[in-house]
C-alpha cells in the first residue's frame, strides 16, 4: 500500500506496522515510510556485518567511498537534526550534507532497501520525531517520509549494533543513476550512547507475485460468495 503525503495537512500521530509496506516505484507524490518494531533479538544486523551507515555517532564499517554523518553524541541530548554525507564528516545539528548517488546506493544495498535504527537509549524517552529520504533534491517529487512523534526507547537490545527498529521500504529502482538521495533524521531524548541509522537490502515482490496474489483473493471471494447462495 502507498499512502501520499497532503503538505497542507500533514501527518502525526502514525500508527506502528507489523509487517512492511512495499513502496514501489517512486512516484510523483511523497511516499510514507511504514515503521516496524521494536524489533525482537538480535535480526537484522549486525552493522557492521550488513550494511552501510547513513547517520551515526560512532564509528561504521562502511564500504569504501561509501561514508555518512558521524554526528556527535556524549549523553543527555536534548535533541538532534542530523542529515547524512558523503564522505564521512562530522556535521553540525541541522546541516545539510553532500548526497549519495542513485548509483552509490544501489551498488551496496540494492535498489529495494530499508532503513534501520539501532537505538542506544535504555530509558524509554526516545522519540522518532522525523524521518526523510529526499530524492532529486527539494522539490524533486519521489521523496519518502515518516512524520511522529514516536516512542523508540522503550528496548531490551540497546548498544549493541543491531537493528530495533526499521523504516521502508524505499525503493530507487527506475531512477537515473546520478539522481541524489540525502537522509534526515530527527529525533530526541536520546541519552545513553549514540544512535546509528543504516540501510539493509529490501527484497521487492516481483509483478508477478501481486497479479497471484490478487487472482488468489479474487477466487477466495468467489468461493464466499457461492457458498453463501447455497446456504440460503
Amino acid at each position: 500500500m502507498i499512502l501520499k503525503r497532503n503538505k497542507g495537512l500533514g501527518l502525526a500521530g502514525i500508527a506502528l506496522a507489523t509487517t512492511f509496506a512495499w513502496a514501489g516505484a517512486a512516484s510523483a507524490a511523497d511516499t510514507l515510510l511504514t515503521l516496524t518494531g521494536p524489533i525482537a533479538g538480535n535480526t537484522v544486523g549486525p552493522q557492521s556485518a550488513s550494511a552501510p551507515c547513513v547517520i551515526a555517532g560512532t564509528q561504521c564499517q562502511n564500504p569504501a567511498g561509501f561514508g555518512f554523518n558521524n554526528f556527535a553524541q556524549g549523553g543527555n541530548v536534548t535533541s538532534f537534526n542530523a542529515y547524512s554525507t558523503t564522505p564521512t564528516a562530522q556535521l553540525a545539528d541541522g546541516v545539510q550534507g553532500t548526497p549519495y548517488t542513485v548509483s552509490q546506493i544501489t551498488a551496496v544495498v540494492g535498489t529495494s532497501f530499508n532503513v534501520a535504527i539501532d537505538v542506544n537509549t535504555a530509558q524509554n524517552g526516545e522519540t522518532l520525531n522525523s524521518f526523510e529520504v529526499i530524492i532529486g533534491g527539494p522539490g524533486g517529487g519521489n521523496d519518502y517520509f515518516y512524520t511522529g512523534p514516536t516512542l523508540i526507547g522503550n528496548i531490551s537490545n540497546n548498544g549493541n549494533g543491531f537493528a530495533d527498529w526499521t523504516l521502508g521500504t524505499i525503493n530507487l529502482s527506475g531512477l537515473a543513476p546520478t539522481t541524489s538521495v540525502l537522509f534526515h533524521a530527527v529525533w530526541s531524548g536520546a541519552s545513553d550512547g549514540a544512535e546509528s541509522y543504516f540501510l539493509v537490502s529490501a527484497p521487492i515482490p516481483e509483478p508477478e507475485t501481486y497479479a497471484m496474489l490478487l487472482a488468489g483473493l479474487g477466487l477466495m471471494g468467489f468461493i464466499a460468495r457461492r457458498r453463501k447462495r447455497n446456504q440460503v
